[in-house]
């Protein structure tokens, strides 16, 4: 098994001193994904909670509809395969392929959940997730993302890559039957206009992120997803679209 990181030798400069250290990076590997012994994509991540990746990156990317097809998920060094029950239907939801513009093309239900959470509640669950993102904390250039509900729900995950973050967390969550549509997520990365179609199309009401929001992103919620977007300052929440769920 790869581990997660590896110590390299590296020279640290110190003003005019210069000396050599061993220091710590984090591993990353491309993985095949196939379904059903179809190849889906090439996915990048850190070498651990695969098993989570795929299963995230299929649903948030529409080509399973519902996680009781996934009948079983493996693992090899270079491979991840996915098998679904006898019923599954190969989907493929286009917005993969066209992206997010014309915004007008992104088929997903928009969102009207009346699901509402506290400020105080957002900076409580982002405080757990900086304490619980080990690698975050340690390894230069890691990301986290967390979904969490009001109920105690908390799952957390990173990586190098946002996307693969973020898609392992949902995959955490969707192996403990989560019920995104009372639920949050928040990335420390970006959030990008791919997290907002892919949260809403999970359902997921609120989307936050600690390093900002894009223009496009904004666009999305206010025009398709009807999601409530907002990032994360040291003293300040900024809510960008539909405040109405922030109390």
């Amino acid at each position: 098994m790869v581990e997660a990181t590896r110590g390299v030798k590296a020279v640290k400069i110190n003003g005019k001193e210069k000396g050599t250290d061993w220091i710590t990076v984090p591993n990353v590997m491309y993985y095949d994904l196939y379904v059903n012994g179809e190849r889906i994509a090439e996915l990048r991540a850190m070498p651990f909670a695969l098993r989570e990746l795929a299963i995230g990156y299929l649903l948030a990317n529409a080509y399973i509809e519902e996680p009781h097809m996934i009948e079983s998920v493996s693992v090899s060094s270079d491979r991840i395969d996915v098998y679904t029950d006898s019923e599954f239907e190969f989907r493929y939801q286009y917005f993969k392929e066209k992206n997010m513009k014309p915004i007008e093309a992104v088929k997903i239900e928009r969102i009207t959940s009346n699901y509402q959470v506290s400020r105080d509640k957002i900076y409580e669950k982002l405080s757990l997730a900086e304490e619980r993102a080990v690698l975050s904390k340690e390894i230069p250039g890691t990301n986290f993302a967390f979904v969490a509900d009001y109920n105690g729900y908390f799952f957390l995950a990173e990586d190098v890559y946002p996307d693969s973050a973020f898609y392992k967390a949902l995959g955490r969550a969707v192996s403990q039957n989560f019920d995104f549509r009372r639920s949050m997520v928040v990335v420390s990365d970006v959030l990008f206009p791919e997290f907002v179609v892919f949260s809403a199309y999970m359902g997921i009401p609120l989307a936050g992120s600690v390093r900002g929001v894009p223009s496009l992103s904004i666009d999305i919620s206010e025009t398709i997803s009807g999601q409530t977007l907002f990032y994360v300052q040291p003293r300040s929440l900024v809510v960008l679209s539909n405040p109405q769920r922030i109390i």
